[in-house]
């Protein structure tokens, strides 16, 4: 029963700055992407210190909530929205490569017309 025990942890895998967020939202099953909306906009909208306040709570939660140790890859930007359409794929073949030729190699360049 101890291994299905839920831990609030940083994520390693849906996080943009130190996975704070990501691991709150995992945590209790929510959108990531939205508790990143509504912490923005509280941190903005929070009389007197304003987003300083914020960063301030980002960095404290950054510093004691541990790290998941049970999650070993590390996932980066583009990984979090390219499920979002007008990315490319990584898997595209329709793109040509270019190379030099020889004649490109051997020429020398000139300048104007020289």
């Amino acid at each position: 029963m101890a291994a299905n025990k839920k831990r609030l942890v940083r994520s390693r895998t849906n996080r943009l700055v130190g996975g704070v967020l990501g691991g709150i939202a995992e945590y209790f099953n929510w959108n990531a992407n939205l508790l990143r909306l509504i912490y923005v906009l509280v941190s903005i909208a929070m009389p007197f210190v304003h987003v300083v306040g914020g960063l301030l709570v980002y960095v404290l939660l950054m510093t004691f909530i541990p790290l998941d140790d049970t999650q070993t890859t590390s996932a980066s930007f583009r990984d979090l929205f390219g499920g979002l359409g007008g990315g490319r794929s990584t898997e595209d073949t329709s793109r040509k490569d270019i190379h030099a030729t020889e004649q490109d190699v051997h020429e020398p360049h000139t300048k104007d017309g020289e």
